[in-house]
């Protein structure tokens, strides 16, 4: 079986690193295109930003244009990690259309609570089913979440792959972050997880007002994958984090360390509190406090263009379903609709409301179920059997 892999940053390195591995153990032909940049990475404009990584030695000479490489071999499968956005879509049609490959799709993230720009974004996922084969998802609940918000993909279920070993970070590197960003080994450490949607002020204000009242943390926070780099954020992190007393860990792969040094872990709940549940951490949800959970079915922010989200804007989505006004998106998200696709998401804030904040109790198996079907660290298992059965 010949495979490409590709991903055009390090977040996106981190769902689809356990699936390269497990395909070169099993000795199927490998070629894999990625980056460990925390910006995104074009391979046609960043090529020495990419790694190039094969098992296979061979003169024959495919060349893709979206990669802008030749392929050692005529691929059976390309494997990413996103859709909507190039550089994905650009080699996504060229290997179905230039190669009939056929195409998988590693979720990045878990639609576990049902939302306006949820709602859009699987709409706007189903453009691209007519040419991906197969979309890995994490669990059960997750699928039928996403099918609720109108998703009309091929998914399969096999749990993240992204948390099969990433969580493993061997101690002499944990040592070596604590050393470069100068970690208190007298203090509790606090890791504060970005937003970059509606919410994202409400979040801060909160934080801010934590920092102050806890002196005796020391604190850190995960940006958005790129936030620190886009324009309308980038203020808030250069030259310095605009809050006091907290510092920002701007190179994505130094995250799976902190997930690790850091004891209690602090946002509103999202799929990245999956590997706060999985290593038992203390985890403070500020969903109910920021207004999120009401804010998420509210359709003013993006009708109005208001919002500080990136996706927060009427003109993105009139333009992705070729609507012809804000009337017409507001019909297309209409009250009805709405309740339709949240019907659901009471399971998800019923099991948070058991560990609001700073909850002892750290036995997280309901959170973990509705994250991951299995929990096994055999995701990529899994995808690599699909695969093969195909």
């Amino acid at each position: 079986m010949n495979v490409v892999v590709f991903a055009s940053d390090a977040k996106g390195l981190s769902s689809l690193n356990s699936t390269i591995n497990e395909l070169s153990k099993r000795g199927h032909n490998l070629f894999a295109i990625v980056t460990q940049d925390t910006q995104l990475r074009y391979p046609k404009i960043h090529g020495n930003r990419f790694q190039f990584l094969t098992n296979v030695d061979s003169d024959e000479k495919i060349f893709s244009e979206s990669l802008g490489t030749n392929l050692p071999f005529k691929p059976d499968w390309l494997i990413i990690n996103r859709e909507r956005w190039n550089p994905e879509t650009e080699i996504i049609l060229e290997f179905k259309q230039k190669f009939n490959a056929k195409i998988g799709l590693i979720e990045p993230n878990a639609a576990m609570i049902n939302g306006v720009e949820g709602f859009l974004e699987n709409h706007s996922k189903n453009r691209f089913v007519p040419y991906i084969d197969v979309f890995f998802d994490h669990s059960h609940f997750i699928s039928s979440q996403r099918k609720l918000m109108g998703f009309q993909g091929n998914s399969v279920v096999v749990g993240n792959p992204k948390y099969d070993s990433n969580l493993n970070v061997d101690p002499r590197l944990i040592e070596s972050i604590k050393k470069t960003y100068n970690v208190d080994p007298h203090k509790k450490k606090v890791l504060l997880f970005s937003l970059v949607n509606s919410s994202r002020d409400a979040l801060f204000k909160e934080f801010e007002k934590f920092v102050k009242e806890h002196d005796e943390y020391q604190f850190f926070i995960k940006p958005y994958p790129g936030e620190p780099f886009e324009s309308q954020f980038s203020n808030q992190y250069f030259p310095k984090f605009f809050i006091d007393g907290v510092t920002p860990i701007l190179n994505e792969t130094d995250i799976w360390s902190f997930f690790n040094i850091c004891d209690i872990h602090m946002g509103a709940f999202s799929s990245i509190f999956h590997p706060s549940f999985l290593l038992n951490k203390k985890v403070v949800d500020l969903s109910r406090e920021i207004g999120m959970r009401d804010r998420m079915l509210d359709t003013s922010p993006i009708l109005n263009s208001e919002g500080r989200g990136l996706e927060d804007k009427a003109d993105l989505w009139i333009r992705t379903f070729n609507l012809k006004s804000v009337e017409e998106l507001a019909e297309f998200i209409s009250d009805s609709t709405l309740k339709h696709i949240s019907k659901n998401n009471n399971i998800v804030w019923n099991i948070v409301n058991n560990f609001v904040y700073l909850n002892d109790n750290t036995n997280y198996d309901s959170e973990l179920e509705l994250f991951d079907s299995f929990n096994d660290g055999k995701s990529a298992h899994r995808i690599v059997n699909y695969l093969e059965g195909k």
